[in-house]
């Protein structure tokens, strides 16, 4: 009977440790698979839809604007289409407003955002940048006669910019706390950088900033106005060069990676500077 008890403990206690172990392997082995589904979850989804939902503001040639019958085109809708590509689906382009899609992408309500993003260090703090697909200054446009030459020359004027743009920002920055500070300039917001060439050539503002291949475009667009690098009388730029990347929501490393290799392949096949003089040309027209 003894000797009966004894294997019968043995036997529980054996039984014990075989359970716990099994629960220590089975959540370590988990972890990391569950982890690795995670960063694949989007990829695996635009692939099962067949589409990748791509969030632009149609208003900023030659990187994204209206073309024939009203589709949306340009040197990064280019980007755009190679990426879908290559997951071998269709990119699906929502048109909205350009400060609503950083809100969008991280709420993953869609995969891409494609909108001449400048990269940010207050913005990657929201959403994760690709690689820098373009460099950009800034620029402004004026009417050809205007006297305005230099940032100081915006003294008491009226600047029109779209809203969320990095040329509003830097000159709303200028107002309040730089070169143009105290001097009663001001700045006015619109929807989109047409929308203030609109205003300049009703007279509501006196100048439009935006970034150098979309000034430079507008301003072939409509005669009578020119751009013009946006420097002080030093000839320095109210801020370094910009990159533009597009936007994927944070721990979306798999789009990320399809994405960041696209604009490598494109960069380096000469395409992508193709696509950018190409589109330059077209929406100047």
């Amino acid at each position: 009977m003894k000797k009966f008890f004894a294997c019968l403990a043995v036997l529980c206690l054996a039984t014990l440790l075989f359970s716990c172990g099994k629960k220590e392997a089975t959540s370590e082995q988990v972890s990391q698979p569950s982890e690795k589904k995670a960063a694949q979850t989007i990829v695996d989804k635009i692939k099962a839809a067949g589409k990748m939902t791509v969030y632009t503001n149609p208003e900023f040639p030659p990187y994204e604007y209206l073309g024939a019958n009203k589709t949306v085109v340009g040197a990064e809708i280019d980007i755009v289409n190679r990426i879908a590509e290559k997951l071998g689906v269709k990119a699906e382009i929502v048109s909205a407003e350009f400060d609503s899609i950083i809100g969008v992408i991280q709420a993953q309500k869609a995969d891409l955002g494609a909108s001449g993003f400048t990269i940010t260090e207050e913005r990657g703090k929201l959403v994760t940048f690709s690689i820098p697909f373009v460099d950009s200054v800034q620029y402004i446009i004026i009417p050809e006669d205007s006297p305005i030459k230099v940032v100081e020359d915006l003294a008491g004027k009226k600047i029109g910019g779209q809203n969320g743009t990095t040329g509003f920002l830097i000159c709303e920055d200028a107002i309040n706390k730089g070169l143009l500070k105290g001097t009663g300039a001001e700045m006015k917001s619109y929807n989109t950088a047409p929308d203030a060439v609109v205003a300049m050539k009703n007279g509501r503002v006196d100048a439009v900033v935006i970034d150098e291949l979309v000034a430079v475009s507008l301003a072939k667009k409509n005669p009578g106005y020119q751009a013009i690098p946006l420097v002080n009388r030093e000839g320095a730029g109210l801020m370094e060069v910009e990159k533009f990347g597009m936007i994927v929501a944070k721990g979306n490393e798999a789009l990320l990676d399809v994405v960041n290799a696209t604009i490598t392949e494109m960069q380096a096949d000469g395409s992508l500077a193709e696509a950018i003089l190409a589109h330059t040309e077209a929406s100047s027209k």
